[in-house]
């Protein structure tokens, strides 16, 4: 059983919006999971442009949701990031890059970012498919964060061991309902978990989505 104080839900109805930003820290770093400090789900109206100023060193992750972006750079690099894709962009303090939406609808997308120090770590776009269902799907590995997406069935189960008691499991909701550990969890919500071995959930119905970081605390 999970210690009360080791848990923390970020309910979808308390993020803070800016236009169409919708922010589980709140824009600021008082609810940060270690590195982890930003975590927002974004929507861009057609043919929108958002500018991206990084206010530190960090490790930049874009999870298209639904439609694609362009991701364009200080050197005037641009490439298409699409669903199924996930972008992993390093930027340094006051480093700027666009993202902009080339079609003619809403496109939505999630904006991981970690505080960082690491040089190793390149800026790469990453493919990975639904195929499987049921099951998590890895997204990346590094020494900041593994992190999975998965798509769910209703009723079907879950279970995530972690590769150290030092780590923790932030969890976040795409689309449906899950039972974590006694929690309920819904579209937009979020649920951060500290010293635990393990994580058990069960999807609550059809066609659900999360994601689930384990992240280093110590």
């Amino acid at each position: 059983m999970i210690k009360q104080n080791s848990a923390q839900i970020h309910l979808a109805s308390a993020r803070e919006q800016r236009q169409n930003c919708w922010s589980t820290f709140n824009f600021d770093t008082k609810n940060a999971f270690g590195s982890l400090f930003l975590f927002n789900y974004q929507v861009l109206l057609p043919k929108q442009t958002a500018t991206i100023v990084s206010q530190s060193d960090t490790l930049n992750y874009f999870l298209p949701l639904y439609g694609g972006f362009n991701y364009q750079n200080e050197q005037q690099n641009k490439e298409l990031i699409a669903t199924e894709q996930i972008a992993q962009i390093i930027t340094k303090k006051e480093n700027s890059f666009e993202i902009s939406n080339p079609f003619q609808n809403n496109v939505s997308y999630l904006q991981m970012g970690f505080k960082t120090d690491t040089i190793n770590i390149e800026n790469a776009i990453v493919n990975f498919n639904f195929k499987k269902k049921n099951k998590l799907i890895p997204l990346f590995k590094n020494t900041i964060a593994n992190a999975f997406i998965a798509h769910f069935d209703g009723r079907k189960e879950g279970y995530y061991p972690l590769k150290s008691n030092q780590n923790g499991i932030f969890v976040y909701i795409i689309q449906g309902a899950f039972e974590f550990e006694n929690i309920l969890l819904e579209s937009g919500d979020a649920l951060s978990l500290k010293e635990i071995e393990d994580v058990e959930w069960e999807c609550l119905s059809k066609n659900a989505l999360l994601l689930l970081l384990e992240i280093p605390l110590a």
